[in-house]
């Protein structure tokens, strides 16, 4: 018995269902839902193997919340680190990431590292096969890839025995850092080379099963409505993305606690109900990969939103709606979203779930939309001269800029249960500015340690001509303005829970075996992160790794039988 029997009775085949599939010939190896990295790394790897592949893409096109990414790639034990003698121990990389990942699991003694073991499993394989994934890639032609060494880890524990060089970035022709869409161009070039065929505009909304309950093709529809099958002799591959633009999805597990995000507007979810209709567990379904994002821009569902990856400038700090200082605006984007969710029970209130970014005019000349290097998508909400100042609220006195950002806030309150700024918050802003501007002046930061990690001062980039401080992320703010604020608030990058997967990327059922035909990676199954954004490229390095596992796992599958009935029929 397999671990769908049991939906024998939900599934039973109708007249519309024997029609459709009368109707379409759609047929390969194997298909693969989602245009992503996830789903772009499986298909090109399953494709050089010599299996046949479709990629069904929700999207116009491929790419997605990949698109907008820097596409830095954490790859453990690299090239880069082995031609220049730089040690990344495997069990050391375990530790690190279980240390961050599970601080309050970890124990460097227990069997997996107080880890739950699929969690450990999912570690080990990325480990064993990120550094083989992407130098295939590039050995086959599909993508180029150059080191960045200054890239450190995002946080400093002694378990991190190689803290630099382990991110690798995409390459342009012209030797430059590339990003995002540079990656999904080439490996959808690579795709299409190795006989890939790439259906976009196809949401898929329902799974076929053959007689013994393998998942063998699934039911996509069309932006006309029009439905279509595609049958898989071997597997299925889900790499959909999270929920982070499912309302109802949100409400149910985040709990309000994320505002939208930078993802893809298609990231919907779409693999939750097809799961639960399956009858898979879900897990860590509460749980985000995190970055703050401009309010406002999140509400109006702006497509182009990028997260604050990082908080632009040095005379620049974040303060709460009682004009307080919240914490290092410096630290890395998932770390900065859990200040948003300090909880304080005397108001029961979250205090910094909104927070304001205040900074002069000098912080604007000189950090507005900066671009380096691996730096085109860090999401800088300060403008250029000409950009789009609609979210940002700019006034002469702080007085003005309160009253400024209290009109913002009215206008905003549905969307964020009325938070309102203290009456004395200009008061306090001012304290906190004045307690800021000493630190700065002294170089250190002697709340919150700003400047103090060596992923801050990474992001910060160069330091400024009339800053010579040893603290380059610091300089005082200004004692008259124009001054500038705008509201942040905890956006997702994406979720990161649903279904388990093993070692061999296979879904796992309600009895923790294998979902016969059905593979998962990406933000559509459970991260094996815990709490943590592990460091720069922790999404694209593992789900490289975790496609190339994925595609050699499909190549040993026995073809599977014809379908005869799907999940989702009565």
């Amino acid at each position: 018995m397999t671990e769908c029997r049991a939906l024998t009775i939900m599934t039973r085949p109708n007249e519309r269902y024997e029609q459709e599939m009368a109707s379409n010939s759609n047929e390969a190896d194997v298909v693969v839902v989602g245009g992503g990295v996830a789903g772009l790394s499986t298909a090109v790897n399953a494709a050089h193997l010599g299996l046949s592949v479709i990629l069904v893409e929700k999207g116009a096109a491929c790419g997605g919340t990949s698109r907008k990414a820097s596409a830095g790639m954490l790859i453990p034990n690299n090239y880069y680190q082995r031609e220049h003698g730089i040690p990344d121990p495997k069990q050391d990389f375990i530790r690190f990431l279980a240390r961050v990942g599970r601080p309050l699991l970890y124990n460097p003694d227990a069997e997996f590292y107080g880890l739950p073991e699929w969690e450990f499993d999912l570690i080990e394989t990325y480990y064993d096969n990120a550094a083989k994934a992407i130098e295939h890639l590039d050995a086959i032609g599909a993508l180029r890839t150059i080191p960045q060494p200054a890239w450190s880890s995002y946080n400093e524990v002694a378990e991190d025995a190689s803290p630099f060089a382990r991110g690798i970035w995409p390459r342009r022709e012209d030797g430059s850092v590339g990003n995002g869409a540079d990656f999904v161009d080439d490996m959808v070039a690579a795709a299409q080379r190795l006989g890939v065929v790439v259906r976009t505009r196809q949401r898929v909304a329902d799974v076929l099963l053959d007689a013994e309950d393998r998942v063998v093709g699934v039911i996509a529809e069309g932006a006309d409505g029009a439905r279509e099958r595609f049958r898989a002799r071997k597997g299925v591959v889900f790499a959909t993305g999270g929920f982070t633009h499912n309302a109802e999805l949100t409400r149910q597990y985040l709990n309000g606690m994320y505002i939208g995000g930078c993802t893809a507007l298609t990231s919907e979810g779409d693999f939750v109900p097809l799961a639960q209709a399956l009858g898979i567990p879900l897990i860590n379904m509460h749980a985000a990969f995190g970055a703050p994002v401009v309010l406002e821009q999140s509400l109006a569902r702006d497509p182009d939103l990028v997260s604050s990856f990082t908080t632009p400038g040095d005379s620049i700090l974040t303060v709460n709606k009682y004009g307080d200082r919240v914490g290092n605006e410096k630290a890395t984007y998932n770390d900065r979203t859990t200040q948003h969710f300090r909880w304080e029970p005397v108001k029961a209130e979250y205090p910094n779930f909104l927070v304001f970014p205040v900074w002069d005019q000098r912080n604007t000349d000189l950090y507005h939309r900066v671009i380096r290097p691996g730096m085109e998508s860090a999401g800088n909400f300060i403008p250029a001269a000409d950009g789009d100042w609609r979210y940002v609220v700019k006034a002469d006195t702080l007085e003005e800029l309160a009253d400024g950002l209290r009109a913002r806030l009215a206008a905003v309150a549905d969307a964020t249960g009325g938070i309102e700024l203290a009456d004395d918050f200009v008061e306090h802003l001012r304290a906190s500015i004045e307690r800021y501007n000493g630190f700065a002046r002294d170089g250190f930061d002697a709340d919150f340690r700003r400047g103090g990690m060596a992923i801050e001062h990474h992001m910060h980039g160069p330091q400024a001509p009339d800053n010579q401080s040893e603290n380059k992320t610091m300089f005082p703010l200004a004692e008259q303005g124009p001054y500038y604020a705008t509201i942040l608030v905890p956006g997702a990058i994406d979720t990161k829970g649903g279904p388990r997967v093993n070692r061999r990327l296979q879904v796992l059922g309600s009895r923790g075996k294998p979902v016969p035909g059905l593979y998962g990676l990406g933000n559509c199954v459970a991260s094996a992160s815990g709490q943590a954004y592990w460091s720069g490229g922790s999404t694209f390095g593992p789900y490289i790794a975790f496609g190339y596992v994925a595609a050699h796992s499909l190549a040993e599958e026995p073809d599977h039988g014809e379908p005869v009935r799907s999940i989702l029929e009565d």
